[in-house]
């Protein structure tokens, strides 16, 4: 994060300088990953202003990460991506450690306000367009875009690209930055400089640092530390100080309260310098009411132990403090005066290390986790989850105003033993330490922000640790370890070339192949091959998910379900995740046409009478969970703030269940279930389902060529009249109006044609449900068979 007006200091000063990028050719870069692509969710010229409003990724992102990738290949530059991995305990708002200390990071002022802003300008945005003021309503959606976007989101789409074109990354064990400086310092230079922010300049061992890089006219601006170091007149330490005063993390290191109102650098630099150290200056404060009840003295203790220690994965495999790996080839020669700013840095020993590293950065987890965090298995959200203790629900993109949403990321995603993410939970702790198995972990939301979860309310712990769940897990992987030659004999058998929900289904659904299924671990013998540890991956969690029966490994209802709509159904259509989360909602009982709390909103049904409304708006909903094909460029179709309402359901749950087949994978390492020692950890990664969030398109096609027929028509179509040539000429203009609407859709008119085929297969799965006498209501069937009575004349 950039150090609060440093850069328009420096700039005042002239202390940024601009250079060719081709002054780096035959060298690797460094490259904070978080800054890189704020930068594109930023920039003006690239940023796409709807985004906030239909949900789902940036759709132009792929075309600008490899167009600035070709540049730096061009210019024989080496690229080498730094992601950020855990978040180090915050610190405290306010009120002492008391029973849950990592709460405190959950509910900082800073934060909720932040988010409660943007709340409130979405909510604007979406005024100003309903009201069809479209230039102006753009402008407000496209306002901070970056605060729209959780950057762990993107982190899939990203790693796909760079596995395609061979770009090194590593995701950090803490801060990407510290990670960054382990690199540039290391004796075999992994890598020659560093693109961060001036955040950077603070740590130990950085001598110049890339500000920026502008692609388009292939130049980047640099600062050189001892120039800013002379410039201000202070030691590093000091220049240390200056930057954690002037805050650059809200949840780290906060600006202080007496100076955090000021526009400038220079009331910091001042008091710094008379003070002659940030302590001293926090100290002489120390009545101030903000400074007490911030308990600001003790957050710039914990920040400056953030940065001097910072924890980082060295080439060995080990997270160790940063200090303890830079050892400089020659001695120092101790200096005559310490505030000498020439003064090299005194060496540090493990003895200076504090003992208490666990409450400034977490608890630690065991090495290999790491690894396989560094590498992509994983994202770093379910850590960060168990090792502060706590989950902390951010108000989805629509601002979650309906009750309906608030019970289902409270009931079906966080808090009941078999909720996704209390499973994924139990599968990281039941497989390292003991003492993780027994930690507490608690939730909060958005909509009750305004005080700290209390003890006595119970109903709000994460029961991860809990009888069922664990006993539910033990089951699991008892007996999946499927090996390789089953694996390959079913890729011949169903003539398939990917491991994928069809394939496990297929190989479970007979009997006789189930049963060949059931095997327990060989740890002589582990799982070795990436099919074997991706097809085992994808039972697990089909079990865990309650699609197939533990005892036996055959189908159940659901799963039978999915299996029949999947068989049913063209395989480039690539129903099988759309599919499978479509099962989940109506499982959830939010698969419905109803509204959401009794409120209508705007890109809802237009015409017809509250039935055909209803259909309508069922149609629409199971549509738009089929991820539409797109150009590489931004939306341009109209939007549907009631779609972005269902969006919120599908993305929550897509992202729960993306955590829970990634600590699938992770657990069945680390009890020894496959080989451990391997380098296809992302490769193993991208091969699992749930790699990317669907945006609203889908939904608001359909709904586009439904209103244009039923325009055009004059009324909706009755099946009598389906075949009458006014129907079918009726039918190509709507379908002409999609493709004039939609330049950003790939091929229009065939997308709508796949989305209702899509509608076949959910409807067949739901049929089949009402067959089986399982997790479905009469009254939704009712739904159902209403809204396909409505759509068949209708559909092209």
């Amino acid at each position: 994060m950039p150090v609060r007006h440093l850069d328009a200091y420096l700039a005042d000063r002239q202390q940024v300088h601009t250079l060719s990028l081709a002054a780096l050719t035959e060298t690797r870069l460094g490259i904070d990953a978080s800054i890189y692509l704020s930068r594109l969710l930023q920039n003006p010229t690239t940023r796409e202003p709807f985004l906030p409003a239909t949900g789902g990724l940036p759709l132009s992102l792929t075309q600008r990460i490899e167009t600035d990738l070709r540049i730096l290949e061009k210019l024989r530059i080496k690229p080498v991506f730094v992601f950020p991995g855990l978040a180090p305990n915050s610190a405290k708002k306010g009120g002492g450690a008391g029973k849950y200390p990592n709460q405190a990071v959950h509910f900082s002022p800073l934060v909720n306000a932040s988010q409660f802003d943007m709340m409130r300008a979405r909510s604007e945005a979406w005024d100003l367009y309903e009201k069809g003021k479209v230039s102006e309503a753009t402008a407000a959606f496209e306002a901070k875009p970056a605060s729209h976007v959780v950057q762990w989101d993107l982190w899939r789409a990203v790693l796909r690209i760079f596995r395609h074109r061979n770009v090194d990354f590593m995701i950090a064990p803490y801060t990407a930055t510290a990670q960054l400086i382990y690199l540039y310092r290391h004796p075999k230079s992994y890598v020659h400089s560093i693109w961060g922010a001036t955040e950077t300049l603070l740590y130990q061992g950085v001598d110049k640092l890339i500000l920026s890089v502008t692609f388009s006219s292939q130049t980047f601006t640099y600062c050189a530390k001892p120039a800013i170091l002379t410039e201000m007149s202070l030691t590093s330490a000091q220049f240390l100080d200056v930057g954690i005063l002037a805050g650059f993390d809200d949840l780290i290191a906060p600006p202080f309260p007496p100076t955090q109102n000021d526009m400038t650098l220079k009331p910091v630099l001042d008091m710094v310098k008379f003070y002659k150290s940030g302590h001293a200056a926090a100290s002489a404060f120390f009545h101030d009411h903000q400074v007490k009840s911030t308990q600001y003295i003790d957050t710039f203790a914990r920040a400056r132990a953030v940065i001097t220690f910072a924890l980082v994965l060295s080439s060995e495999g080990v997270v160790v403090p940063l200090p303890l790996t830079q050892i400089p080839a020659t001695p120092p020669t101790p200096a005559k005066n310490a505030s000498d700013p020439s003064a090299p840095p005194p060496i540090t020993t493990a003895a200076d290390i504090p003992q208490d590293l666990h409450d400034i950065f977490t608890h630690r987890l065991p090495d290999e986790v790491y690894y396989y965090l560094s590498r992509g298995l994983v994202s770093p959200q379910p850590l960060n989850w168990l090792t502060s203790g706590h989950i902390s629900e951010p108000p989805p993109l629509d601002n979650g105003e309906n009750q309906e949403y608030r019970r289902f990321v409270k009931e079906v995603i966080s808090e009941g033993a078999t909720c996704p993410r209390a499973v994924s939970l139990a599968l990281l702790s039941s497989a390292i330490n003991s003492w993780w198995a027994g930690r507490k972990i608690t939730s909060s939301y958005w909509y009750d922000a305004g005080a700290p979860p209390q003890p006595q309310r119970h109903d709000k712990f994460v029961p991860h640790a809990g009888k069922d769940t664990l006993m539910q897990i033990e089951r699991c992987v008892a007996w999946w370890n499927v090996p390789c030659f089953i694996v390959e004999e079913e890729l011949r058998r169903q003539n398939s070339s990917t491991i994928d929900f069809q394939l496990c289904l297929g190989a479970t659904s007979q009997e006789k192949l189930a049963a060949r299924t059931r095997a327990k671990p060989n740890h002589t013998h582990p799982l070795d091959k990436k099919d074997e540890v991706v097809a085992n991956v994808i039972w697990r969690f089909l079990e865990l998910r309650g699609f197939l029966v533990s005892t036996t490994h055959m189908h159940t209802p659901l799963g039978r379900a999915m299996h029949s709509s999947l068989k049913a159904s063209r395989v480039n259509d690539k129903f099988q995740e759309p599919l499978y989360l479509f099962l989940e909602l109506v499982r959830a009982g939010v698969m419905h046409g109803n509204l959401w709390s009794g409120r209508a909103y705007s890109g809802g049904p237009s015409f017809g009478d509250d039935a055909e409304k209803r259909s309508m708006l069922l149609v629409m909903r199971v549509l738009s969970i089929v991820p539409l094909n797109f150009k590489q460029e931004p939306w341009k179709g109209p939007l549907s703030r009631e779609l972005l309402v269902f969006n919120s359901f599908l993305h929550s749950l897509s992202r729960s269940l993306r955590s829970l087949v990634e600590l699938t994978a992770m657990n069945m390492l680390l009890r020894g279930d496959a080989r451990r020692a391997r380098d296809d950890l992302l490769d193993v990664a991208l091969s699992l389902p749930f790699q990317a969030d669907v945006n609203t398109g889908y939904g608001i096609l359909g709904k586009t060529y439904l209103d244009a027929l039923v325009a055009l028509k004059g009324g909706r179509v009755e099946e009598s009249e389906k075949d009458d040539e006014e129907v079918k000429e009726a039918k190509e203009q709507a379908l002409n109006i999609c493709d004039e609407n939609f330049e950003n859709v790939k091929y229009p008119r065939y997308e709508v044609e796949r989305g209702f085929r899509f509608w076949d297969a959910a409807y067949a799965a739901i049929k089949s449900l009402e067959a089986a006498n399982e997790a479905v209501s009469p009254e939704l069937v009712a739904e159902f068979d209403a809204a396909q009575a409505w759509l068949h004349p209708m559909r092209p």
